[in-house]
């Protein structure tokens, strides 16, 4: 009973870990995160780095397997809670103002991408699994949006639909000009509701806003 007890203990502290320290290389990235520095944030001697996990690659990659799980999870529950409106839910939830301000809040891919793309290939071919799996999550809900396209074209659209949130915010974030990040996040966001929500499962009053963004 006792070694549960401390096996969960583990688990729990090594979780907290990875939600602090995911935050922390949204911002400076790996190679601004020095570990004395990232275990300050997180509230963590450098030694609860190395009971926990192999190096600092290696809680890199787990923080990035945590938060992939929780994206994945979170997709999942917003296509199916919002049925034919998940679409234009998703993006408008990606586009809103405190996701590109709170980058530590933020889409891993559009903060980690470069630094993901250069892990070992090991992390990157688990990196790659779960990206897979949210692809299809979005497939699954092009397809509601349009049934008459086959799988391979729901696909397809998936793959450029996500690239293309990522992208966008991106660039958005490369702006120093807050009013022209802001016009390209209001571009994006009108031009992937228009090419990959069905106008009948469109909501006038979100559109409605776009307008004045």
């Amino acid at each position: 009973m006792m070694q549960k007890m401390f096996a969960s203990m583990i688990r729990q502290e090594a979780a907290r870990i990875l939600e602090k320290a995911i935050a922390y290389f949204k911002v400076h990235g790996t190679g601004g995160a020095g570990i004395a520095d990232l275990m300050k944030h997180v509230g963590q001697t450098t030694g609860a780095l190395y009971s926990h996990f192999e190096s600092k690659d290696d809680l890199f990659a787990q923080a990035v397997y945590h938060e992939l799980e929780k994206l994945e999870f979170r997709l999942f529950q917003i296509f199916r809670r919002e049925g034919k409106y998940a679409l234009q839910t998703m993006i408008e939830q990606y586009f809103a103002e405190d996701t590109f301000l709170e980058i530590g809040d933020g889409c891993v891919f559009t903060s980690l991408s470069t630094d993901m793309q250069r892990a070992a290939p090991g992390y990157r071919k688990r990196f790659e699994n779960y990206t897979v799996r949210i692809y299809e999550l979005f497939s699954t809900a092009i397809h509601e949006q349009f049934p008459m396209l086959s799988k391979e074209e729901c696909h397809k659209k998936a793959l450029f639909l996500y690239s293309a949130l990522v992208g966008t915010m991106s660039m958005a974030r490369t702006m120093k000009d807050l009013n022209l990040a802001y016009q390209v996040l209001a571009a994006g966001r009108k031009a992937l509701i228009e090419d990959f929500v069905a106008p009948e499962n469109r909501t006038p009053l979100r559109e409605a806003t776009l307008v004045n963004v």
